[in-house]
């Protein structure tokens, strides 16, 4: 992990901030999917905005799809979260 961040021109130190809160914002999302579902669309917010970040470093330094695919895949997945309101059975206005 160390070497992929240092690719992208990042430190040690952004690393582990950035691990530590996605792995915060991924226990925001399994205890809203839980117990409290108004945890979801926020935390959801906020991985994607971190996905997004994963997918433009990717693209920057021309990895392939196949490195690419895991950050695009979770965005996607945070997207569904955020803006399908039939994803968390509330009604249609």
């Amino acid at each position: 992990m160390s070497e992929e961040f240092a690719v992208y021109g990042l430190s040690n130190g952004i690393m582990i901030s950035v691990g530590v809160v996605k792995i915060i914002l991924a226990l925001l999302l399994l205890i809203g999917g839980l117990k409290f579902p108004a945890l979801i669309k926020p935390s959801a917010a906020a991985m994607a905005l971190f996905m997004i970040g994963a997918v433009y470093f990717h693209i920057s330094i021309s990895d392939g799809i196949i490195p690419t695919l895991p950050a695009a895949s979770m965005l996607l997945c945070c997207l569904l979260m955020i803006f399908n309101p039939i994803f968390f059975g509330e009604k249609k206005s």
